[in-house]
Parts: C-alpha cells; sequence; structure tokens
C-alpha cells in the first residue's frame, strides 16, 4: 500500500502535468488565434478596398458615358451657361442615374466653372482639383480616358468626392463635367465588409492619422475624435490603399475584443485545471476514508 504522502506526490505530480499541457495548449490556442485574426483581417480589407477600387471605376465609367449620352445638352449648356432649363434637365438625369449625386458643373477651357448658380458648392479643394484635372488632361495621350484623384472634400454638412470628365466641342480644348457624390455608397461597402471586433476606416495618404470615412459616415458623422491617436496607429496591422486615390483603407482592431477573448482563454484553462485537481484530492480522501476503514476492521 502507497503511503499517504507518496499518494499526495503522485496526486499534485498529476496536477503538474496538467498545468504544463493547459498552458502549452492554451499559449497554441492563443497564437492560433492571432493568426487566424491576421488572415481575417487581412482578406477583410483587401475585399472592401477592392470594392471601394471597383465603385469609383465605375463612377468614373459612368460619368464619361453619362458625357457621351446627353453630349447634346452638353454642348448647348456650354454655349449657353444661363440656359437655366438645360442645366436643370442635366441635374435631374443625374439624380435619377445616381442615386449619391450632389451637384455639377462643366467648365470652360480653364477650367473655370462656368455656371453661376452653384458657385458656392464648388469651393478653392474642388477648383485646385479642376486645374490639376485640366493639366493631366492636357498632356494625357487618352485624354477621354482620363481620371482625376478622388479626395474628400470637407465642405460643412456635404462632405463629397468629385468625378470629373473632359467634354470636347466643335473641335475646341477641353472643358470638364464635373459632378460631386456623397459618401453614402463608401459607407455602405465599410458597413457591409466590418467585423466584430474590428473596425474599418478609410483615412488620408498623405495625412495616416486624420480619419476620412468610417462605418458611421464622413468626417463630420464621427462619434469619436477625427484623429487616430498614437495608440491606435500602433494597432493597425493591415492596410490597402485605393488606387487613384488619397485614401488608405485600414483595419482598426478593438483592444478590448481581442483581450477579452484572451483572458477567457487562460480562464478556460484555470476552470479545468481546478475542477481536475478537485475532482483529483476528492477521490484520494475517498479512497483514503475507505482505506481507514478497511484498516479498523
Amino acid at each position: 500500500m502507497l503511503k499517504r504522502l507518496e499518494v499526495f506526490l503522485i496526486a499534485a505530480l498529476f496536477v503538474l502535468i496538467t498545468a504544463i499541457i493547459l498552458i502549452v495548449y492554451t499559449k497554441q490556442r492563443e497564437q492560433e488565434f492571432k493568426t487566424h485574426n491576421s488572415i481575417i483581417q487581412k482578406a477583410v480589407v483587401h475585399g472592401a478596398a477592392y470594392a471601394i477600387n471597383l465603385q469609383l471605376l465605375d463612377k468614373h465609367r459612368h460619368v464619361r458615358l453619362f458625357t457621351d449620352e446627353y453630349a447634346r445638352l452638353f454642348l448647348r449648356l456650354t454655349n449657353f451657361p444661363a440656359d437655366e432649363k438645360t442645366a436643370n434637365n442635366i441635374k435631374s438625369r443625374l439624380q435619377q442615374r445616381f442615386p449619391d449625386f450632389f451637384t455639377f458643373t462643366i467648365t470652360d477651357q480653364n477650367a473655370m466653372p462656368v455656371l453661376q448658380d452653384i458657385e458656392s458648392l464648388v469651393g478653392d479643394a474642388c477648383q485646385l482639383d479642376l486645374s490639376n484635372f485640366a493639366k493631366n488632361i492636357s498632356i494625357s495621350s487618352k485624354k477621354r480616358e482620363s481620371q482625376n484623384k478622388v479626395v474628400i472634400h470637407p465642405k460643412p454638412l456635404n462632405y463629397h468626392y468629385d468625378i470629373m470628365a473632359p467634354l470636347y466641342s466643335n473641335g475646341r480644348g477641353a472643358s470638364i463635367f464635373f459632378t460631386s457624390f456623397y459618401l453614402k455608397e463608401i459607407t455602405d461597402i465599410l458597413k457591409t465588409h466590418e467585423l466584430p471586433g474590428q473596425s474599418l476606416m478609410l483615412v488620408k495618404q498623405s495625412d495616416s492619422g486624420l480619419i476620412e470615412v468610417t462605418s458611421e459616415g464622413a468626417r463630420d458623422k464621427l462619434s469619436r475624435d477625427i484623429r487616430l491617436t498614437e495608440k491606435e496607429l500602433g494597432r493597425v496591422k493591415v492596410f490597402e490603399n485605393i488606387p487613384a486615390t488619397d485614401w488608405r483603407l485600414v483595419n482598426l482592431p478593438d483592444a478590448d475584443y481581442e483581450k477579452q477573448y484572451l483572458e477567457g482563454l487562460w480562464k478556460e484553462a484555470i476552470i479545468i485545471l481546478f475542477i481536475v485537481t478537485l475532482a483529483l484530492f476528492l477521490l484520494i480522501a475517498v479512497l483514503i476514508k475507505i482505506s481507514g476503514r478497511q484498516g479498523s476492521d
């Protein structure tokens, strides 16, 4: 018969081995979670970036097709900028074609807007983009396929981005068809790709701490600070630049979400170890009690 001390030593050794196995297994599960989470983040960011890029490419293509389809109306408006009926006709068709349409204008050959009633909607940033686009199409070998660089213009209550297409008429230099869009479709892409414990955000490539759009909406709709903190920037491990834009799509993981999950793994291991230890020592106590009764008999 084993002595009581020997029994307790064997039990303690069994508990130690169980603890080592649980630690190794939990460490493995912890690493698997981090690896799996990284793979998911990359897939989510790539999928959302692809969808946004495709959305913008389609927008450019449809705007060019729109100028071809209504070339007669644009020619008339170019020649008679004060023709409100034609301008309203174009606006109505844009609203029907593009649910996220905000405003439009056309320019002269010097990239200056010629529709006086919407000058207040075409700010300095938009005017700079018009000038840059005019320079690009003047040197491009594929003028009709030229695309402007997409950026967000933070006009109060009307955050938007612009899409431009060249207009040619009567052999003259190119004027520009300029139309602005709200960010709802971009917001919807972020919202549908976002997973629990993660936040998809468009930030500026030229200022990676400045948030442009989240699943909540544009920067003016945010319920948080408009800039990422140093700690948040440190948590961003996965990102992808959107071509032909000043946008970078980043995934900001929720620090508490990962922390709580990992803590849950260790709590689970501790509970298992406690149950095994308790069951083992209860068994030993029972065996000792039975052994004591047999000895007295």
